[in-house]
């Protein structure tokens, strides 16, 4: 597998759009401009639109990599973890490289996996072999569709270590759509001083807080004993905006939203519990949810899985909270064991761990939070009975129950095509983990190192790298800088990556929270951004206090760029990054 495209040079760049060109113009013109020490982007911390003082002084060397065979020779002796006993390194063309331009490298895992062309032609024989049909009769081919389906629901039980008692599988179309069953079901409870918000017009913008009025950003969440009987949501900073959605859901039903970030977290978690007092005792609970992912998409950061346990110990009698673990970024590289931990809801994507079929996803939850769901909508094969007088019905049982309409069998019984790679040739879950760590180690030593000749660091690497791999995921998402600090568009990145035949992704990944903390713009001026029509630019301008408390403009970028790991992952993909970004950008 040639490192192909790494090389590629500056002026062999693709064209920029007229969009990108124009905003880069506009950061130079900014940068020449502005009084001195004026324009920079220290906001929160988070990095540096100059170079620090003194990185002219050191002037560390380039990273000099050797050549790819010696490289890779002397990353397999220390890591024999990687590529799954030599199964990856025998397979990996026939199983994916037909598939992928020459010289290509797929380096977006976070947004999809790749499936394997063994499961492709096992699917296709099973489909071309097999009468399988609508499962809600009861006809030779619905039996057989019946049998696979209860098939499917018992290998994912198996695959997360779940009791079939204690937990179940409903198929959704998405993990999106798990969450969203969470959001509307949810029995939410407002506070009895409550009135409805005004609604949204279809396709508008609601208008989250009144005008003037500024954002608080994520912090902690104190819960008093006033808001026994009121249900709170909250949620970490760095979710990804499909469970942003459930609190819309909160929201419109007068819960209360709290957004917290990791400290935030622990400080609510470690604080004194909230004692019941008073109150009348009418036999109904208050629920209250808290939701966190596994794994952010965004950074790659892993979150304690403990606090599962901790949160559901702040319930009381009267007030109980359960909790929704997304974990549709964690599963594909990490195993998630659910007889270790018990979060009650968890939403999943199969193609992000498999590749096919996509349009599959599943809530796993626990029978016991599915009691609590209110379901208003019913339809298809999640009724038992109804009547169209009343508008009646009774619920086929969990899970079927929460599953409208007919499920996408014939691409449900494809999934076992991919778990078989994932649990046979792979080895299982510990092993991908082990595999990917084993890059994600080598990858950021690398990248990590990449400096410009005057010393200054090429990149800007985001997350939690340095603490090691029980924090830290196969993800980089980065800045390229340029030797004067300032940031090269990550749109420009994308397009001069795909150029080398590198598949990245740049923006925010659907998970604004973190994204727009790291590159210090504030809430505010996101949505100022957007109903300005200017979200297609790479750079927004700000104005921000020097250090006399002088307002002054700053130009910060909108997206950075991501580079996710996953099970079919080579080593040559992280070599063939390293020396892109290396011969592409360093000065």
């Amino acid at each position: 597998m040639p490192a192909g495209g790494a090389s590629t040079r500056l002026a062999q760049r693709a064209p920029r759009s007229a969009v990108a060109a124009a905003a880069l113009l506009a950061h130079l013109l900014l940068l020449l401009l502005a009084p001195a020490g004026a324009v920079r982007t220290d906001l929160v911390g988070r990095w540096l639109a100059q170079p620090p003082a003194g990185v002219s002084e050191a002037r560390p060397r380039a990273l000099r990599l050797p050549p790819l065979e010696e490289a890779k020779a002397d990353f397999v002796r220390a890591h024999p973890e990687y590529g799954y006993k030599g199964w990856l390194d025998k397979h990996w063309y026939d199983e994916v490289g037909l598939r992928m331009p020459r010289g290509g490298h797929y380096i977006d895992f976070t947004g999809s996996g790749l499936y394997t062309n063994s499961q492709l032609r096992a699917a296709s024989q099973e489909l071309a072999t097999h009468l399988y049909a609508n499962p809600h009769c009861t006809s030779p081919s619905s039996l057989l569709v019946d049998a696979e389906l209860r098939a499917a629901r018992d290998m994912v039980l198996a695959h997360f270590s779940a009791d079939p008692s204690e937990y179940a599988v409903v198929f959704t179309r998405s993990a999106t759509e798990a969450l969203k069953i969470v959001g509307e079901s949810f029995p939410w409870s407002a506070a009895p001083d409550w009135t409805p918000p005004r609604r949204v017009p279809a396709g508008g913008v609601n208008e989250t807080d009144p005008p003037g009025h500024q954002t608080a950003g994520c912090g902690g969440f104190e819960q008093g004993a006033a808001s026994e009987r009121r249900s709170n949501f909250v949620y970490l900073r760095a979710n990804h905006k499909s469970v942003l959605g459930v609190g819309a859901f909160a929201r419109e039903r007068g819960a209360g939203l709290a957004c917290v970030d990791e400290a935030g977290m622990e400080a609510w978690l470690h604080s004194p519990p909230v004692s019941e007092v008073g109150g009348v005792d009418d036999g109904f609970a208050t629920y209250s949810l808290a939701a966190f992912p596994a794994k952010d998409n965004y950074e790659g950061r892993l979150y304690p899985l403990d606090w599962i346990e901790k949160i559901h110990a702040r319930s009381t009698r009267r007030h109980k909270w359960l909790v929704a673990l997304d974990a549709a970024a964690h599963v594909p590289t990490h195993p998630l064991n659910l007889t270790e931990v018990k979060p009650d809801f968890v939403p999943i994507s199969f193609y992000k761990m498999v590749g096919l079929p996509t349009g599959v996803g599943a809530l796993v939850l626990k029978r016991s939070a599915a009691a609590a769901l209110h379901i208003v909508y019913f339809g298809g094969g999640s009724v038992l009975d109804a009547t169209a007088e009343g508008i009646w019905r009774m619920l086929m049982p969990l899970p079927e129950g929460l599953e409208t309409g007919t499920t996408p069998f014939l691409d449900i019984i494809q999934l076992k095509h991919g778990f078989s790679i994932l649990n046979g040739p792979m080895g299982g879950m510990h092993a991908i983990n082990a595999h990917v760590s084993a890059l994600r180690e080598w990858g950021y030593a690398q990248l990590s190192q990449l400096r410009h000749s005057n010393g200054a660091p090429l990149l800007r690497i985001f997350g939690a790298h340095e603490r090691g791999a029980h924090h830290q995921s196969g993800i980089f998402q980065f800045l390229v800088l340029r030797a004067n600090g300032s940031a090269v568009a990550a749109p420009q990145v994308q397009d001069d990556a795909s150029v080398a035949s590198l598949h990245l992704r740049a923006g925010c990944d659907c998970n604004p929270g973190q994204c727009l903390f790291d590159l210090g713009i504030l809430p505010e001026e996101e949505r100022h951004r957007a109903l300005s029509g200017d979200l297609d630019k790479p750079f927004i301008t700000v104005m921000r206090p020097d250090a006399n408390g002088t307002p002054r403009p700053v130009v910060l970028p909108t997206g950075s760029v991501r580079a996710s790991l996953g099970s079919l992952s080579t080593f040559e993909d992280l070599y063939a990054l390293v020396t892109f970004l290396r011969d592409t950008y360093a000065e």
